[in-house]
């Protein structure tokens, strides 16, 4: 390797086909390409992955962010996957692929020939990853879902607003990226599996379920009926998180000190980790006492030389200009044809020998169909032409 080479990321020489849309599915390969895996991204010229244009204006003249970020590091090819030459096109890209990932709805890629049982005949150890809404059984297998749904049938909604006590408001959450998540970790185990013994699998992840997944602490306190152990306390310009029940007597007694009230230490509804969890509600009353004598900015800083658990609540604008967010480089500077710069977070899941990385944002729609079909298949210049002129791709 050159000086000018950068080393290859954990999963360089592994081929990803990705035929997922919108969030999950996307998000689940994009970690894949954060580690070097080749994802070769297929749409079709006439319809596209829709989410290219979410929640942008009408007249956007660039694909929106959150496309570009969950589609960096992608070849995007078109194919026409029900043109007689586009599936055999299909088939020869399987044959030189590990992975197949895919979230349409159940039954979809059954019915166009392409199911699991169809393509490990075509590639035997072929991996192939699934998510759903529901999964791929139940009675709710054919039902269509969205992250919004997916929080809300997981009981994620219902657990945030019982902490927000705002029912009925948008829920804010891991809907889409939770399934991806899993579904990453799921393909990365096959993987494994296969390089052990040569065996190919299917892998199937339900939204609902891995948002379920997500939710231990929640679950937690059904089962055990506890209430939440963090709460967010209101300081003078705004809040600060911070962990009451689990404090050791003497964390809390650096705590309380440090806040000013020593003699919390002798309180008998405080004087140990029992107590103080007997008695959390008084605790935390107590404390958002103490707390509204300072800025967030005070009491994170006062909190840290102590050691104590705490973080100022930042806004996203806050976060990106955090000191440490800063120091640890956790965005890159992405440059984009169309977009322009743009500030992406960078592979967060850190290797000291075969490091991610972000080399480019999602690419525009058909952008690497002549490099893929040349130098993976072998087309020439001219097949490729004929190929675009019948519809094919």
């Amino acid at each position: 390797m050159t000086s000018t080479e950068q080393p290859p990321g954990a999963l360089t020489g592994i081929r990803v086909l990705d035929l997922s849309h919108v969030l999950n599915g996307p998000f689940a390969t994009m970690l894949l390409a954060h580690m070097g895996a080749e994802v070769v991204k297929v749409e079709q010229e006439q319809n596209p992955d829709r989410f290219r244009h979410a929640w942008m204006p009408v007249d956007a003249d660039h694909d929106g962010y959150e496309f570009l970020t969950v589609n960096a590091n992608k070849k995007c090819v078109t194919l026409n996957l029900k043109h007689e030459r586009g599936r055999e096109i299909f088939l020869e890209l399987v044959r030189k692929s590990d992975v197949v990932v895919e979230n349409f709805s159940t039954g979809v890629m059954d019915r166009l020939g392409f199911g699991y049982e169809a393509l490990r005949e075509v590639k035997p150890d072929i991996i192939y990853a699934s998510s759903k809404g529901y999964g791929e059984s139940g009675p709710y297998a054919d039902l269509r879902s969205f992250a919004t749904i997916a929080m809300a049938v997981s009981g994620w909604a219902d657990s945030s607003w019982k902490l927000s006590g705002a029912r009925g408001t948008q829920v804010f959450g891991p809907g889409d990226e939770a399934a991806g998540v899993s579904m990453a970790l799921g393909i990365c185990a096959a993987l494994v599996h296969r390089a052990r013994t040569g065996e190919g699998q299917k892998i199937e992840v339900s939204m609902q379920e891995a948002l379920m997944g997500f939710m231990v602490s929640a679950f937690h306190e059904h089962f055990e009926g506890m209430g939440p152990a963090g709460a967010y306390m209101e300081a003078k310009d705004g809040h600060v998180a911070t962990h009451l029940p689990d404090l050791t007597d003497d964390l809390f007694r650096r705590y309380s000190t440090a806040l000013g009230h020593p003699e919390a230490i002798d309180d008998p509804h405080f004087a140990t980790v029992a107590k103080r969890r007997e008695n959390l509600k008084l605790l935390q009353a107590t404390v958002a006492g103490w707390m509204k004598q300072f800025t967030a900015h005070e009491l994170f800083e006062i909190l840290s030389e102590q050691k104590v658990p705490a973080g100022p609540v930042l806004s996203i604008g806050e976060v990106i200009e955090d000191r440490h967010v800063k120091a640890r480089e956790a965005f890159v500077d992405v440059e984009h044809e169309e977009a322009g710069k743009l500030k992406l977070l960078a592979p967060w899941i850190r290797f000291s020998t075969t490091p991610s990385r972000i080399d480019h944002a999602g690419p525009a729609v058909g952008r690497h169909t002549d490099e893929v079909y040349r130098d993976l298949l072998g087309y020439d210049e001219h097949t490729i032409a004929q190929l675009r002129e019948s519809g094919a791709i």
